[in-house]
């Protein structure tokens, strides 16, 4: 594919040099064929059949060919050896992804087929696939032995979900389930289950009758008729003393203990629970309100009349939010420094996140009108970004990768991008006009009418009809 669009760009150049002794750094001939040059003859840009063809040079030097909306091929330069680029292709996106790393290698047909293989820490190689998944899927490498599974007859898998182990024969018939230094058993998942774990862990049940859960000096958990009748002892090695719980499903319940007291009565629509000094949280008519305190999270106060109005207080955040989840204001600081964010959804969004270093990031939407997302540096001046007119996708970043560039040509009606603090870029629909400017100078066009270039020296040319040269001066006289 790449040796296809080189040659096909080598092709057209060579044509239109023939009957032009200096080839135009911009050729507009949109929607047939659109290029733009940088300042010594290499290629920026190139459109054909406008928008089915398109190729650009990455900022970091690399290659973007796209065939839209069925094929993308990006191609970034390795930093020191040549076998160390990387290779992104995109099919069918999101469908179809094939990415190759100096140490990694991605492939996905969803949901038909994933396949991800990587050299680990000890520097085997670590493979991992699935087809048709939850159905068939597997690995091997790594510190972990081989795994397979083909549910629901047979499942050996490690790190699964939150577990070090996952097992199972004829799902539901037994499950096997270890997790640090617990291993519990069941059969007829979820009914029936019993533990073989080490230090003072016991585990059983067999639902609804009888279950329990003891480790030894932390915590005791019974229940007959489950869920209706629990009760046991829980926080036994804390400081601030054993709790014992008591439960009699939906209708009441409580806990008790030297610092911690609570209660519950139909759950879960009354509940109340108190730590002193610490913690509180009470709910009325579940979920029409609720009330939450808790020093342990930097003192954050929270309380909700759900949906009309709810508010959230901290030593590094504040933030309200009305008819939930439409409306929805917050203001808080993280280790980079501060983010501010409001919502008003589905139409409206602002995020504006200002770093320590003085750099800066703002993002806005007015959906599905327009959308503007940019970064500026300490000194105000835009670094990287877009906006673009309309803008029907919501989210940013990776929720909207790859679908701007395969789509987005179909609906955009204007679109601006800053690929660098000296490269800015604009244009119009099916290129009915564009511009660019860089380090190196800049150009512009409107379709077969006339194209605009200045160089680096500041020397202005104007050709009409995109080939017949008006020199307009400049360069410093």
């Amino acid at each position: 594919m790449a040796r296809t669009s080189r040659n096909l760009i080598a092709a057209l150049l060579s044509l239109l040099s023939a009957g032009c002794s200096a080839m135009p750094r911009e050729l507009n001939l949109s929607p047939l064929w659109f290029h733009r040059l940088d300042d010594g003859g290499g290629v920026l840009e190139w459109d054909a059949l406008w928008p089915l063809l398109h190729y650009e040079k990455t900022p970091a030097g690399g290659d973007d060919f796209r065939v839209r909306p069925l094929y993308r091929r990006v191609t970034e330069p390795a930093a020191e050896l040549p076998a160390d680029a990387t290779v992104d292709h995109q099919f069918l996106w999101p469908l179809g992804r094939i990415q190759t790393y100096p140490d990694q290698a991605n492939a996905r047909l969803f949901p038909l087929l994933s396949y991800r293989e990587a050299v680990g820490e000890s520097g085997r190689s670590e493979i991992d696939w699935y087809a048709l998944f939850p159905l068939l899927w597997g690995g091997s490498g790594g510190d972990d032995e081989d795994y397979f599974a083909f549910l629901p007859f047979y499942a050996d898998v490690p790190e699964f979900l939150t577990y070090r182990r996952f097992r199972t024969v004829c799902f539901p018939l037994y499950v096997s389930l270890e997790k640090n230094d617990r291993h519990h058993q069941m059969a007829l998942w979820p009914l029936i289950g019993w533990s073989s774990c080490e230090g003072g862990h016991s585990w059983f049940r067999v639902l609804p009758f009888y279950a329990h859960e003891i480790e030894a000096g932390r915590h005791e958990r019974r229940a007959i008729l489950w869920p209706f009748l629990n009760w046991g002892q829980e926080n036994q090695d804390a400081n601030s003393g054993p709790v014992d719980t008591f439960m009699f499903w939906p209708l009441f319940g409580w806990r008790d203990g030297p610092q911690v007291s609570g209660w519950t009565s139909l759950w879960p629509f009354f509940s109340a629970v108190h730590k002193r000094d610490h913690f509180r949280v009470v709910t009325l008519l579940w979920p029409i309100f609720r009330y939450y305190w808790n020093r342990a999270e930097d003192n954050v106060t929270s309380w909700w009349v759900w949906p009309f109005f709810s508010t959230l207080e901290s030593d590094d955040q504040t933030g309200w939010s009305a008819l939930w989840p439409l409306v929805w204001w917050r203001e808080f600081v993280n280790p980079e420094g501060t983010n501010s964010q409001q919502w008003i959804l589905p139409f409206w969004w602002r995020v504006a996140q200002d770093y320590e270093d003085g750099r800066k990031q703002r993002y806005s939407r007015l959906w599905p009108l327009a959308h503007y997302d940019y970064e500026y540096d300490a000194a105000g001046d835009p670094v990287r970004g877009e906006w673009s007119l309309l803008s029907p996708l919501w989210g940013r970043n990776s929720l909207t990768y790859g679908l701007q560039e395969a789509y987005g040509a179909f609906w955009e009606l204007a679109r601006g991008v800053t690929r660098s603090v000296n490269d800015h870029a604009v244009e119009l629909l099916g290129r009915l006009y564009t511009h660019r400017s860089r380090d190196d100078g800049a150009s512009g066009s409107v379709p077969w009418l006339f194209n605009y270039e200045q160089d680096a020296r500041g020397e202005r040319t104007l050709r009409l009809l995109q080939i017949f040269p008006i020199p307009l001066g400049g360069g410093g006289r």
